[in-house]
């Protein structure tokens, strides 16, 4: 109960965010919105299979997709995207590990298994 209380708590006064500075920039974290997991995860599409939120995300197509990803996790859309750009992909993965680190782990993964299904029903192209 005590624990309940105190992320209910900290969510009311603010104090469930998280920093993270990308490309020397420091960005605040809060736990997403439906909305901002659900953008992020159209450009999270090559999704792969991992021991922990960095290996599964590292797995991403194109870095360009995860520093996408991550600017809908802290603007809610890809306005950040020329900014975060400029960073290394291990800052990307961490601030997104970051991110998803807000959400409950059981969340994280019903939200992988759909991100791999939607991908399972996409049309691939023939080599």
């Amino acid at each position: 109960m005590e624990k309940a209380s105190k992320i209910v708590g900290g969510a009311i006064i603010g104090m469930d965010s998280e920093n993270v500075t990308v490309n020397g920039r420091r960005y605040v974290l809060h736990p997403p919105t439906i909305h901002q997991i659900a953008s992020a995860a159209y450009y999270l599409s090559g999704i792969g299979d991992g021991k922990t939120v960095k290996e599964v995300l590292s797995a991403v197509n194109e870095a360009s997709n995860a520093t996408r990803a991550l600017s809908c996790l802290i603007a809610g859309d890809v306005s950040l995207y020329e900014e975060l750009s400029q960073a290394t992909l291990d800052e990307v993965l961490d601030a997104l590990e970051v991110a998803y680190s807000l959400m409950s782990a059981k969340n994280f993964t019903r939200l992988s298994a759909l991100a791999r299904s939607v991908a399972n029903l996409t049309a691939k192209q023939k080599p």
